[in-house]
Formats: C-alpha cells, sequence, structure tokens
C-alpha cells in the first residue's frame, strides 16, 4: 500500500492504525469499516479508501455518508463520472447533505457547467456561510463567470474566517493577477508557499507578480523553484525561457524552451519561447523556421535543433551579458505582459489586522530598511533563496 502524501503523520496515522487494528477484530462491523475508510481516504490512500467504501456501498446501498465519501474518492481520482452518480443519489434522498452538495458542485464545476454549479453552491452558503471551502468554491464558479468582483469579495470573506486558507489565497492570487495588483500576489503567494512548500503553484504565481512588477531576477529565481517542485512543468520552462532571455541569458533561454518542447511537443509555447530566444539572439532565419513551423502544426525541423543544441554548447561557457535591449516581439501567448504596473494601495480589510493593532487606521507599517530597493531601483530578494543581488 503505496502512500502518496508521505507528509501526513502524527496523530492522523495514530488514528489510521488504531482502525486498521478494529477492523481486524471486528471484520463485519460497518460502522468501524466506514471510519478505517474514511481516515485512509483522509491520509492520501484514495486506492485503497475506495475499495473499502465500494464494499460498504455494495452491503448496505442506503449507508449515505459512505456513498457520499466514495463519490469524494472518486473526484480525488478523477473519476468524474460515478462521483457525480454517488452525489447525485445521496441528494436525491437527503438534499441537504454538505458532503454530496460541495462534491456534487465541484464535479459540474470541473464539466465546465459552472451555471448549473451554482445552484448547490449556494444551497450549501445557506447551510455553512462561513465556511471557507464553500466561499472559496463559490468564489471559483464567480471568477469562471467573469464575475470577479463577486470571485474577490468571497474569497476575502474566506481569508477573513481562514487567513491561512490555501486554496483561497492561490485562488484570489490568480484573480488579482489580471488586475495587476502585484504587491498583494506576492504576499498572498508568499504565504501559500509556506503553508505547502512541496507544492509549485504558490512560486509560479509569485513568479507571473515579480515578473509584472519588473523584478526579472527574484521572478527567474521563484520560477526555478517552482521547477524544482516539478521538473516536468512546461508552462513553467517556458516561464524561465521567457525571463532567461530578457536577463540575458540565451543559452538557459534555449535550453529551458528545447526542454519544454521534448516533455510536449504539441505545445505551442516552448516553441514560442524557441522562436523568440533565436530572434532575440539575431538568428532571424531560424527564428522563422521555429515560428512557421508553429503556425504550421509541424513538429522541429531536426536541422534547427541541432543548430540550436550548438547554441546551448557555445553558449554555455560563456559569462553572463546585459540583459538584451531590443527585444524581439513573441507570439501570442508566449508570455504574461511583463510592463512594470504602479503600486496599488492594499484593501480596507488587508489593513484591519494593522488598525487592532496600532488603534489607527492612519498608522501604517514602515518598510524594513534592509527589504527596500536600493539607488539603482533593483527589487529585493523577496523569497530569501540563494540568489546574491547584483549592483
Amino acid at each position: 500500500m503505496k502512500k502518496p502524501y508521505p507528509w501526513k503523520s502524527g496523530d492522523l496515522d495514530k488514528a489510521l492504525v488504531s482502525y486498521l487494528k478494529a477492523q481486524e477484530l471486528a471484520p463485519q462491523d460497518t460502522e468501524i469499516a466506514y471510519r478505517t475508510a474514511c481516515a485512509l481516504l483522509q491520509a492520501g490512500y484514495l486506492e485503497e479508501a475506495q475499495s473499502q467504501l465500494r464494499r460498504i456501498v455494495f452491503a448496505e446501498p442506503d449507508h449515505l455518508s459512505a456513498r457520499a465519501s466514495l463519490g469524494n474518492c472518486q473526484l480525488l481520482l478523477g473519476d468524474l463520472a460515478n462521483a457525480k452518480q454517488n452525489f447525485a443519489e445521496v441528494l436525491e434522498q437527503t438534499p441537504d447533505n454538505r458532503n454530496a452538495l460541495y462534491g456534487f458542485a465541484s464535479v459540474l464545476l470541473k464539466e465546465d457547467m459552472t451555471a448549473d454549479a451554482e445552484v448547490p453552491v449556494r444551497r450549501l452558503m445557506g447551510l455553512l456561510p462561513e465556511s471557507p471551502a464553500v466561499l472559496s468554491l463559490f468564489a471559483e464558479i464567480q471568477a469562471k463567470s467573469d464575475q470577479s468582483t463577486a470571485a474577490i469579495a468571497a474569497y476575502r470573506k474566506a481569508l477573513k474566517a481562514a487567513p491561512d486558507y490555501v486554496p483561497a489565497l492561490l485562488g484570489l492570487s490568480e484573480i488579482l493577477i489580471r488586475r495587476k495588483r502585484f504587491d498583494e500576489i506576492i504576499e498572498l503567494t508568499l504565504r501559500a508557499s509556506q503553508l505547502t512548500p512541496a507544492d509549485p503553484l504558490p512560486l509560479e504565481l509569485m513568479s507571473d507578480a515579480l515578473s509584472g512588477k519588473g523584478a526579472l531576477e527574484d521572478a527567474y529565481e521563484a520560477a526555478e523553484e517552482a521547477l524544482k517542485r516539478n521538473p516536468r512543468s512546461v508552462p513553467v520552462l517556458v516561464r524561465l525561457s521567457v525571463l532567461a532571455r530578457k536577463l540575458g541569458r540565451p543559452a538557459a533561454g534555449l535550453k529551458f524552451a528545447l526542454t519544454g518542447y521534448d516533455l510536449d511537443n504539441k505545445a505551442q509555447g516552448p516553441l514560442n519561447a524557441l522562436g523568440a530566444a533565436l530572434a532575440a539572439q539575431k538568428h532571424a532565419n531560424q527564428a522563422r523556421s521555429v515560428l512557421t513551423a508553429l503556425s504550421a502544426g509541424k513538429s522541429l525541423d531536426p536541422e534547427i535543433r541541432r543548430f540550436v543544441e550548438n547554441l546551448i554548447s557555445a553558449e554555455a561557457g560563456k559569462p553572463r551579458t546585459e540583459p538584451v535591449s531590443a527585444e524581439v516581439k513573441p507570439a501570442a501567448d508566449e508570455e504574461r505582459p511583463q510592463e512594470k504596473a504602479p503600486v496599488e494601495k492594499p484593501e480596507k480589510d488587508r489593513s484591519e489586522a494593522a488598525t487592532q493593532e496600532t488603534g489607527s487606521a492612519d498608522k501604517k507599517p514602515q518598510p524594513d530598511p534592509e527589504a527596500s530597493s536600493d539607488a539603482q531601483g533593483q527589487i529585493p530578494n523577496v523569497l530569501g533563496l540563494q540568489r546574491q543581488d547584483k549592483s
């Protein structure tokens, strides 16, 4: 039995061991079997939990708690059809079953049935109006319905109830990217990364925000950390290629793009990045060949590939140069806009905690002098990792 989440331990593991022992002593006890299955599900043993829950539902079809939990397990395993059926069967008998309402709405959202998903979520909000999970699910539905203002409000309400609820931290960050609220995104994603250090998504979003703010070195570092957590992420490799090109690291820009292409030769991003990296190095003919192949839906020409590999080998040993001053505009969808946006004032609800501590809404926290930008306008290393800022 392989455990997919080795970091889970402590009380949960102790409870699981206790339930497994109890089940050995009373194999026919349905309640013990159900509690064991729930412990398996919470500990991340999805296949084992699903097997146990199926046996319970087969033996007792009206065990609605087991059926709803089976639906949750199937949802996590990507079996949307069976999950949806189980949730629907539970809701037919108990329309206010919270577990089934949440799961049913989640399935509908994954099936892009956004309007339908809002119905069970609104019912659920009437039952659990302050639940961070429910509020975040509602916010996600609003975001997909282009109701960004309502989505932001719901995410903020969720975070007011649970400041460390990671889905709300990340969901809010994704919406704020489109509004160029880069400073707040950095704050949110930094907190999310600290809470879930193995998850690459907070670092990806942080890299986007830092890049939009103009902090390319920090954006590059954040993307590198995201890649360590998911080495096969094509979007992160494309982001690193773009940033490497802007930072004057031609070999790295080419290598990241080529690696992304090798992982997914049908994706547009890697070839876009590769063409832009070649164009930035004044290899116009090769760049045109790459982008032509992209538009025609063809694979990378072997001769172009050898050319790129030779450039990588030749450039790898050279010292870093200053960022290329005259960049070629990349093809569509290669990257997010990189222009530096003005820093917006924080929302009122972000300042409430500071207001309570200081007793005055007008008193703002002063920045750390050691963390501020220098006279050259250099952005500080917000990640606190290994990079040394260069003057």
